[in-house]
């Protein structure tokens, strides 16, 4: 009986050594996940990775022995501290400048340049055989974030300063994805100037891991902003600051030097299409993961708190046509509005849905909003009470369907303004598949169509009407694509035709620009990134 009880005792106590082992494993591990998973959040570990080394022509590259992730402030700050330790090794100068590859890792194209104190006109010149020179004048400041580097070529950079200049032999890395790095240029009738700036392509062949591509006046590759799992749908400019998506539920602020200095998380919020700065906050059209439908949500994300409100949840405004539409088989959410643009007009939004080719403006957003009024053909509001919110069409034009990138544009008074759009002229509705176009005649399908247009409507609040103020066909693009007016001149981007244009103020194309791609891009808008140069 002895001998059973210390059997047992010898089981028990066996099965106590592995149940604290495997506690010890299972805890081992935890803490190894934990470790993985905050590692890149720790500044000892990460000046112990990550070097700051100079390569054989002078310039400093960031060097790691781990695959680190550069969307992190804790990395933003330690390759900071870096660059000032570099600043004390010696006294820099523009004859002898320190110059640093992408250390922040936001644009693969882009350099740092340290020159020790500020210079009266200064500017820069990229120069590589075979590509249009590309040059800038520069502020006053004693660093720069300088691009315009062409990639997987020897660039000679020229700093110049009154008498003074200095060049510089440059080989810049290539870039990862396969992109033009020169476009297909075909000039227009028009001989007015290019306004000044970089067209920016947004969301190139791809929703997700889609990085930014700047390309200049001659159609080349200046720069690429570095995107971690989304394709930003535009770039928000406050001060010397950007702003834009670098995935889908996430945010980041830019300083003038490429540095991550601030990221805001948006929570159970998927961020789609649009987004525009009211004072301190972004206005930003949302998905709600987890819910039934999509594409119908407006949220604003406060830039000093990154607190995020949810403002309006577009079922509970316009219920009748949510309620008129069908989930088509093999979808899993409702995409019964497809809100793809936001503008801002004083406290009120103007939004444009594709779903259901209708303009929306919704007022007092922040405090109190309902629909003030919808611009739409008749067919699509059939069946709901919501006849008395549209606005009479003055004139014979075909209303906008499909249309994007819907824009204000201030007029002669508040009450009576223009609304400029890419009328996409394309007829579907998925959610609604007994819906006629008849009213839409010359509207195209998904892969063919006669052409698609830009349009300016003239809005009078006061009659309640809006006639078509200015027109021009356009590259046809059934979905995605944008326009934008700036300084006088009108920029095209026409998405499913893998082309975009600019065109002077009487509508003569000046330039077009073609750019190899599987789909599309969503959408090419032009910046002058004043706040680089500056």
């Amino acid at each position: 009986m002895e001998k059973i009880k210390k059997h047992k005792k010898k089981i028990l106590i066996g099965i106590l050594i592995i149940i604290a082992l495997v506690g010890i494993g299972f805890g081992g591990y935890k803490f190894y996940q934990h470790y993985q998973d905050t590692r890149f959040e720790n500044k000892n570990w990460l000046n112990r990775h990550i070097h700051l080394e100079e390569n054989s022509e002078g310039v400093y590259e960031v060097k790691t022995d781990e695959d680190i992730n550069i969307f992190n402030l804790t990395y933003q700050d330690v390759i900071d501290e870096k660059i000032k330790e570099l600043k004390e090794l010696d006294n820099y100068s523009l004859e002898n400048p320190l110059i640093i590859y992408n250390p922040y890792g936001t644009g693969s194209q882009s350099y740092y340049v340290y020159l020790g104190k500020s210079y009266d006109d200064l500017s820069y010149k990229i120069s590589v055989e075979g590509y249009a020179d590309y040059e800038h004048d520069l502020g006053d400041k004693e660093e720069y974030q300088l691009i315009g580097f062409v990639p997987n070529e020897t660039n000679t950079l020229t700093l110049k300063s009154g008498d003074n200049e200095k060049e510089f032999n440059i080989t810049t890395p290539n870039i990862e994805e396969e992109v033009d790095i020169v476009l297909d240029k075909t000039d227009g009738d028009s001989d007015a100037e290019q306004t000044a700036g970089l067209y920016a392509v947004l969301g190139h062949d791809k929703n997700y891991e889609a990085n930014v591509y700047l390309y200049d006046n001659a159609g080349v590759l200046r720069n690429e902003l570095v995107l971690d799992d989304y394709r930003a749908d535009r770039i928000i400019f406050d001060g010397d600051y950007m702003y834009y998506p670098y995935k889908s539920r996430g945010i980041m602020k830019v300083d003038s030097l490429g540095k991550i200095v601030k990221m805001y998380d948006l929570g159970k919020y998927r961020m789609h299409h649009d987004m525009i700065l009211d004072d301190n906050k972004l206005v930003i059209l949302v998905d709600e993961v987890g819910e039934d439908t999509k594409e119908d949500v407006i949220i604003t994300l406060d830039l000093d708190s990154g607190e995020v409100r949810e403002v309006v949840d577009m079922k509970d405004l316009l219920p009748e046509l949510y309620e008129k539409a069908v989930l088509p088989k093999d979808y899993k959410t409702l995409d019964w509005l497809h809100l793809n643009s936001v503008s801002l007009k004083g406290d009120d939004l103007i939004l444009s849905s594709r779903e259901l080719s209708t303009i929306i403006y919704l007022s007092d957003y922040a405090t109190n909003p309902k629909i003030k009024y919808l611009i739409t053909d008749e067919s699509m509001l059939g069946g709901t009470s919501y006849g008395d919110l549209m606005y009479e069409k003055i004139g014979d034009f075909v209303s906008n369907a499909g249309q994007h990138a819907v824009t204000y544009i201030p007029g002669e008074s508040d009450d009576e303004y223009y609304l400029i759009m890419f009328d996409n002229n394309y007829g579907s509705i998925v959610t609604r598949p007994d819906l006629k176009w008849d009213n839409y005649p010359g509207v195209g399908t998904f892969k063919e169509g006669d052409t698609s247009y830009y349009y300016m409507y003239k809005i009078n609040e006061n009659d309640k009407t809006y006639e078509l103020e200015d027109s021009l066909e356009i590259p046809y693009s059934s979905i995605v694509s944008s326009v934008q007016l700036i300084d006088n001149n009108l920029v095209v981007g026409s998405g499913m035709d893998n082309s975009f244009g600019e065109y002077d103020e009487d509508k003569n194309l000046i330039v077009q620009f073609k750019y190899g791609a599987k789909k599309y891009a969503y959408r090419v808008f032009k910046y002058t990134f004043d706040n680089w140069f500056e």
